[in-house]
């Protein structure tokens, strides 16, 4: 074997392995610029919370949730999630004869410093995704059009001052339902 083949070998065995080795790389999600624990809640950028919107039925809703629900019933679908060594959130999906119609998400933040973090990635989203948000006692609100519901408010706040105790956790919400003002 010449010098020249053994040259074009090697280059054809190190681009098969920089193939495979490209194909093996997750692509990096949109959401990921957010943060983990964002990534880990919302899981997509599609509709307004975990891909649903309000209006969706509920057994559409337990068919794409990740888990079973930790509590369910005709009109109610609750679960909670770990989020590694960030601490853990959960989610309560409240259903009525047109569907889903009201989202509330508590997230526990294990190391309560980097809650303003986390609340400022979670505002950043909402006001690129739907504009610049208003203060309206205490949270901060966003009003949103929906199809099936017309006006929606989507609501987050940052909850770890009311956990007194030492060392507790930090606590952002989210609170996602049809205006009816």
């Amino acid at each position: 074997m010449s010098s020249f083949q053994k040259h074009q070998n090697y280059l054809f065995a190190t681009l098969i392995v920089l193939v495979i080795f490209a194909s093996c790389i997750k692509p990096k999600s949109k959401l990921a610029e957010y943060g983990t624990v964002f990534e880990s809640v919302m899981l997509t950028d599609t509709n307004v919370f975990r891909g649903f919107s309000l209006g969706e039925k509920l057994d559409l809703v337990q068919k794409k949730e990740l888990e079973k629900p930790t509590e369910s019933d005709s009109a109610y679908l609750y679960y909670e999630y770990p989020l590694d060594s960030e601490g853990s959130f959960n989610i309560t999906y409240n259903f009525d004869e047109t569907g889903l119609n009201e989202i509330q998400s508590d997230i526990f933040i294990n190391n309560p410093e980097k809650s303003d973090e986390i609340f400022s990635k979670f505002k950043t989203f909402f006001d690129e995704h739907y504009g610049e948000s208003e203060s309206h006692q205490g949270f901060t609100v966003w009003s949103v059009r929906s199809q099936k519901f017309g006006g929606v408010k989507i609501n987050l706040s940052d909850e770890s001052a009311d956990f007194a105790a030492e060392k507790a956790p930090g606590k952002i919400s989210i609170w996602i339902y049809p205006d009816k003002e």
